[in-house]
């Protein structure tokens, strides 16, 4: 059926697309390699993109990222649901604090500072600093 969405595991082929994605919605490009994504592919193309960045100590969903033709279809949901599945421990999150309820949908709760663990907590920190800019960034935890 070409309509039908499939998650997948990247492939290095794909990680054109995910620097042109991740930089495109201006969100961090640190730590870009392709072997942490799932890629989200409808009709043969990347549609969508989210991986779990390993740290010391702590890991953390990030580098969400749906082309703006096909949001609102549950390509998000559905890659972030994947990357979970994948997890067996606690995950972190950054997110801007208007986001903070469609993240809770997927178990996420706010924490702060005093809760994070190892490079997330200086990215947070970080961010926090950003706040004078207008972006206001919550940190979220599952598990």
């Amino acid at each position: 059926m070409a309509d039908e969405m499939s998650i997948r595991p990247a492939r290095a082929e794909d990680t054109r697309a995910v620097k042109r994605m991740v930089r495109g919605a201006g969100l961090d490009p640190t730590l870009l390699r392709w072997e942490n994504f799932l890629v989200a592919e409808k009709d043969g193309n990347v549609v969508g993109i989210g991986q779990v960045k390993p740290y010391r100590g702590a890991r953390e969903l990030g580098s969400l990222v749906v082309l703006k033709a096909y949001r609102r279809q549950g390509i998000g949901a559905a890659i972030i649901r994947a990357l979970i599945e994948r997890e067996s421990g606690g995950l972190f999150l950054l997110c801007r604090d208007r986001l903070e309820s469609y993240y809770a949908r997927f178990g996420f709760r706010r924490v702060g500072l005093r809760d994070l663990r190892g490079a997330v907590r200086l990215k947070y920190a970080c961010a926090l600093l950003g706040r004078a800019a207008g972006v206001r960034v919550i940190a979220m935890r599952r598990r």
